[in-house]
């Protein structure tokens, strides 16, 4: 029996949310994209690395812990798993390479590998920023690349049935042609190719951020060179002022933003941001992870839409990939497809694409089941008198889904939150870890651990540390609800 075909526990009935649970894979696999963190603690434990939490976890999210077996391939190539990483291409590694030298690392130095395709950069002096470049760039080896490679078998990247149909997938929920969809190993990699197509139109403008964002999108723009960029983090109507005041005086290369935004579900001024783009010409890149695909077609406000495939199109939690699209009305798509097509690289493996696909196929199924989920369970969460805060988008129009909602996202913070979020955290009965747009439900204390070394600055944003991000599953809603009920019950 294989690993991917051995029995596996049932996150929907029988969720990791226990003591006993913690570092369990989530889903129930051994490319499981998170490990189950079910106590406060250990949250706080996870980000200070102590050891007997840290070496319970037998997954993790994989651009920022290292899988099992990429951990095993590196001791394979270099002795040690804290010496290099080996990337997808040779092409990825020279720019790591030349990232980390960026960073003032001067003895890192390439590692080639027999295998075609995959390059290894060595780098003992300052491991830790390499690993700023695996997850920042998004730009991994896979674990199950990395399980070809430990078997001494080739990676494959082909033009598969699977992939074209995940292109075309892509394609008709946003109305551009397959030729304009393009596939990544990860989110985090869409979003870094769109940032590198902005320098090669713009090399010499800063790139803005409005609203505040996922970690890594805002990192790309502070850490990669030329480290040109402006934040307006509350993504509101006051920093459209702000931005208006920006564009007054400098021009901008892009605009990037959220809709709606991570953490706090909050919805930009997209007709405006598209009409000063228009106005000012910079590009408009938006991050549309958490319309969960179906939900609104944001194409036509873009010029690049970005989404994290990892989520709600994948669905289960055991793949990474992202996917960039085209807007083909835009007016810089000619100069976006040419700026693409000087250095575009197909890294999202054929075994990756492979499962990819086989989960995508009932994404309509699943989401209208996680729409309906989380609006009710917004609405009772707000009425919650434990509850002090729940932040849902607002219901959206959309062509695409039966049932219009906000999604399947929600962020709360409870009353009295330094006494009491640690407890109900502790007692929630679903599974606890990071990741999201799982059928099954996850949830993790955001702030702790996206932004546990800055947490007074980014609660100067408006984001509590006491956060607990929902991601609503596919479970009973009754059944769910009652998780959530005797959680909450003081």
């Amino acid at each position: 029996m294989t690993t991917e075909n051995r029995p596996q526990r049932d996150m929907l009935q029988d969720p990791c949310w226990q003591a006993e649970d913690l570092g369990a894979p989530m889903p129930d696999s051994p490319h499981a994209a998170s490990a189950c963190l079910p106590l406060w603690q250990h949250n706080i434990d996870y980000e200070e690395n102590v050891p007997e939490v840290v070496n319970r976890l037998q997954a993790a999210y994989p651009r920022f812990c290292l899988h099992p077996l990429i951990r095993s391939l590196c001791r394979k190539v270099f002795g040690d798993e804290n010496r290099g990483l080996i990337f997808p291409s040779r092409r990825v590694a020279l720019s790591a390479l030349q990232y980390v030298r960026s960073r003032g690392v001067k003895s890192a130095r390439l590692h080639e590998l027999d295998h075609h395709g995959p390059t290894g950069v060595v780098c003992a002096e300052d491991f830790s920023v390499l690993r700023e470049y695996w997850q920042h760039s998004g730009r991994i080896l896979t674990s199950r690349a990395a399980e070809l490679l430990l078997a001494g078998e080739p990676v494959s990247i082909s033009e598969t049935t699977a992939r074209t149909t995940i292109r075309r997938r892509l394609a008709d929920f946003s109305g551009c042609a397959e030729a304009d969809v393009r596939l990544f190993p990860s989110g985090m990699a869409a979003v870094c190719t769109a940032w590198e197509i902005t320098r090669r139109i713009d090399p010499d403008s800063p790139s803005l951020q409005f609203g505040f964002p996922y970690v890594d999108t805002l990192k790309i723009q502070q850490r990669f060179p030329p480290q040109k960029w402006n934040f307006l983090p509350a993504g509101d109507a006051a920093d459209l002022d702000a931005l208006k005041q920006i564009l007054s005086r400098q021009k901008i290369s892009a605009v990037f933003c959220e809709s709606p935004a991570n953490p706090l579900l909050t919805e930009p001024d997209l007709q405006t941001l598209r009409s000063l783009a228009d106005e000012y010409g910079f590009l408009l890149i938006i991050d549309d992870t958490l319309s969960a695909v179906i939900n609104r077609n944001l194409l036509d406000h873009a010029d690049l839409l970005v989404t994290s495939l990892t989520k709600y199109f994948s669905g289960i939690g055991d793949v990474l990939a992202g996917s960039l699209r085209i807007n083909p009305s835009g007016p810089h798509a000619a100069r976006i497809r040419e700026a693409l097509d000087q250095d575009f690289e197909e890294l999202l493996c054929d075994s990756d694409a492979d499962v990819l696909e086989s989960n995508s196929r009932d994404l309509q199924q699943r989401v209208t089941v996680i729409n309906a989920n989380a609006a009710v369970l917004a609405e009772r969460l707000r009425q919650h008198p434990a509850v002090q805060q729940v932040f849902y988008p607002a219901s959206a129009t959309s062509s695409d889904s039966a049932s219009p909602t906000g999604g399947g996202l929600m962020s709360i913070v409870l009353r009295d939150p330094e006494r009491t979020t640690a407890p109900a955290f502790d007692r929630l009965a679903v599974c606890k870890g990071p990741n999201l747009g799982t059928n099954f439900t996850l949830c993790c204390p955001y702030t702790l651990l996206a932004h546990y070394s800055e947490l007074d600055e980014v609660e100067q944003c408006g984001v509590s540390r006491w956060l607990l991000r929902i991601s609503v599953g596919t479970e009973p809603l009754e059944q769910l609800w009652g998780r959530f009920e005797r959680a909450l019950h003081r």
